[in-house]
């Protein structure tokens, strides 16, 4: 069967002000606005405190000795990303489009914090779950399951997936070139599994026959 749930990030929360009352130990900055192309964090910068979306898209990337670009995943609202396993950021972050984020500053004494100890889980789980995408599906199934997930991190329940990333984001996401994502779109368009309105929204016609198509 299609993975897809590693792209409906098990790190989201509902809204950053239900932090407040939630970890006592950590601080929760105010809203950050960020203009569209903004850099939140750069690759190599003193690791430490994660963020939450507030609105927008933020976009999370790698950039490898070889200088390839690797997007290790996208936030929306109500997401948490910036977790780091060691004191110097291996990623950057930067916004997809006008967006607001919040800044947890973290310090070992809330790694013990079980809500905290669950987001690390999770974002753990998410990267193993992508790993394994990468490692057993094919072009077309990579990217049905990209637009389920990013459908299933609606709040109202549609089968609209709003793509604020472009199309060399989503190949650099998956492992695949561009002409195959493109080539993968138009494909699910001739099944008629999927509609485009525009180039950054999709209409998922047929969702169940998306999420069973690597079975």
């Amino acid at each position: 069967m299609l993975m897809h749930k590693e792209f409906s990030n098990p790190t989201t929360i509902v809204g950053a002000a239900g932090y407040l009352g939630l970890i006592g130990s950590t601080k929760l900055g105010g809203t950050t606005r960020h203009r569209e192309k903004e850099l939140i964090y750069a690759q190599g910068d003193e690791a430490g405190d994660i963020y939450i979306v507030e609105y927008g898209c933020v976009r999370v990337s790698r950039i490898t000795p070889e200088g390839r670009r690797l997007v290790t995943g996208f936030y929306f609202a109500g997401q948490v990303f910036g977790f780091e396993t060691g004191g110097e950021r291996q990623c950057y972050a930067e916004t997809l489009e006008y967006s607001g984020t919040r800044r947890l500053q973290l310090d070992d004494r809330d790694l013990a914090n079980p809500l905290i100890a669950e987001m690390l889980f999770g974002y753990l789980e998410s990267i193993h779950q992508h790993l394994l995408v990468l490692g057993t599906q094919n072009s077309i199934e990579r990217v049905a399951a990209f637009l389920v997930g990013i459908a299933d991190r609606r709040e109202d329940g549609s089968n609209k997936a709003r793509l604020p990333m472009s199309r060399c984001d989503i190949a650099d996401h998956l492992g695949l070139t561009l002409e195959t994502v493109s080539r993968a779109i138009h494909r699910l368009q001739v099944l008629k599994l999927i509609t485009l309105v525009g180039a950054r929204e999709v209409i998922l016609l047929d969702r169940t026959a998306l999420i069973e198509l690597g079975a």
